[in-house]
């Protein structure tokens, strides 16, 4: 698996803190992605 951009990996982390579902963890990641470039 391919390591992960720090701001990646801390939006995974405080979602995963927040307790959100993995769906909405799946469905953000790439949205913050798309918006971020």
């Amino acid at each position: 698996m391919a390591e992960l951009n720090p701001l990646r990996r801390r939006m995974i982390e405080d979602m995963t803190i927040r307790n959100l579902s993995p769906a909405t963890e799946r469905s953000y990641v790439p949205a913050v992605a798309k918006f971020s470039h």
